[in-house]
């Protein structure tokens, strides 16, 4: 049987990740029969991107009287994602929805609420979780390898390039996406929860902005395009090439919404370095961070246990000085190589596969080598897309996220937000209870 599909916000994820492949590759299960959003512009980009059989809306409510549609995908700025949701929910849709499921406490307690008002369900795409490399985590620790689970050590970096992005779009602003703790480590929330198979109980966390400052470049405008000092900015983006321009840049009197704002803006409120303690089920302690501006980019992980150590690391790219701050070379994919940085003497050799090591508690060692996967994300994207969309994939380790998922990864960053704000540990248990 096909099912209808409608996408309720047209960015470059809504149109890449689900539209497109919607209309390209599953037409056997699954059709596109409307998108929605608020700005016009955006719309007729994405309907020359699709065809011109997509019909388009600026009214999600009109979108859903007039097409068949038995699931909405969201895609929209995180800060809305639980209106369309509940929306969606009550017109008896299910949904698929971005991370993170929503940005605060009470957005939260309202959808699980409407799910379960409804008997409709949630999915929340946490395609963190279909890497091979980190599959291969799951399966490990679901057989025992480490026996039982004490701690986790969890560090993120993002290199500045990408962690400079998240400071000149709608993400520098809480109220949009709850911060990098909740809109980026949502997914870091969601592997760990998935990986231990634990609920989180309580969080301590601290946070601030070290590096994009204002004070960094002294008379600094609001935006790239018009500023006085672009020709001496490392963060300069030029949103007048490739699809910035169609995308954004010819669409801006629709919404007033700059693609280029400045990283160095005085009203920014989101941090850049951030901490947590994490204490699970089985008093289980994680301790987690995320960086967003180093000089590479990677993640790695350290789970101890009664049997022994189990280490993965994951150096997602290494970018050459003179490319650091290029946001339109990283674009094209010219320098995001996947590099060992580690490695001494450091060659640049292309890595072909990650490692896994095991360490026994009373010495010895053995490592799990896994292939890497072209594809975007690792391949993960193709993977949670056929999870979805087609009918007969099995799922014996539990990939598909629903509702639950979604809150718990999600509210992690929010009592982190909060124990950065009130100076406390807080409990998952107080952000799920009504006030």
């Amino acid at each position: 049987m096909i099912k209808n599909y409608c996408v309720v916000g047209t960015g470059s994820r809504g149109i890449s990740m689900w539209a497109k492949p919607l209309v390209n590759e599953y037409q056997t299960t699954a059709r596109l029969t409307g998108i929605c959003d608020n700005n016009l512009g955006r719309l007729m980009f994405a309907k020359t991107e699709l065809g011109e059989q997509i019909q388009t809306f600026t009214d999600f409510d009109k979108m859903l009287d007039s097409v068949p549609c038995d699931s909405v995908i969201v895609t929209t700025k995180d800060s809305l994602h639980d209106e369309f949701i509940i929306r969606a929910l009550k017109r008896g849709k299910d949904v698929i929805t971005e991370k993170p499921m929503t940005i605060d406490a009470k957005k939260c307690r309202a959808i699980l609420a409407a799910e379960i008002e409804t008997g409709r369900t949630v999915r929340v795409t946490f395609n963190a979780r279909y890497v091979p490399h980190r599959t291969k985590i799951k399966e490990l620790l679901h057989e025992g390898i480490i026996g039982e689970i004490h701690s986790v050590e969890f560090h993120w970096y993002l290199d500045t390039v990408h962690g400079a992005d998240y400071f000149r779009r709608w993400h520098r602003k809480k109220e949009n996406s709850g911060g990098l703790l909740v809109h980026k480590a949502t997914h870091h929330f969601d592997l760990i929860n998935w990986w231990l198979g634990m609920d989180p109980v309580e969080v301590a966390a601290m946070g601030s902005r070290q590096y994009y400052v204002p004070n960094r470049k002294p008379g600094h405008g609001q935006r790239c395009l018009t500023c006085n000092v672009k020709d001496n900015c490392e963060f300069y983006l030029d949103v007048s090439v490739t699809e910035f321009k169609s995308l954004y840049l010819q669409n801006e009197n629709y919404d007033g919404y700059y693609r280029d704002q400045c990283v160095y803006s005085e009203d920014t409120d989101i941090e850049d370095s951030m901490s947590l303690i994490v204490r699970y089920e089985n008093n289980v302690q994680m301790v987690y961070s995320l960086t967003a501006a180093t000089s590479f980019e990677g993640w790695r992980v350290a789970f101890n246990g009664s049997k022994g150590r189990l280490e993965a690391f994951e150096p997602e790219a290494f970018i050459a000085e003179k490319n650091q701050t290029d946001l339109g070379i990283r674009r094209q994919g010219t320098i995001r190589r996947r590099l060992n940085w580690e490695s001494t003497p450091y060659t640049g050799a292309d890595m072909d596969s990650y490692c896994i090591r095991f360490y026994p508690l009373f010495g010895g060692g053995e490592t799990f080598k896994i292939p890497i996967e072209n594809g975007m994300h690792g391949g993960s994207d193709q993977r949670l897309r056929d999870h979805l969309f087609l009918s007969d994939v099995s799922d014996p380790l539990g990939h598909v996220a629903g509702s639950r998922a979604g809150s718990m990864s999600c509210l992690i960053g929010v009592a982190a937000n909060t124990s950065i704000a009130e100076n406390r540990f807080v409990t998952i248990s107080e952000l799920l209870r009504d006030k």
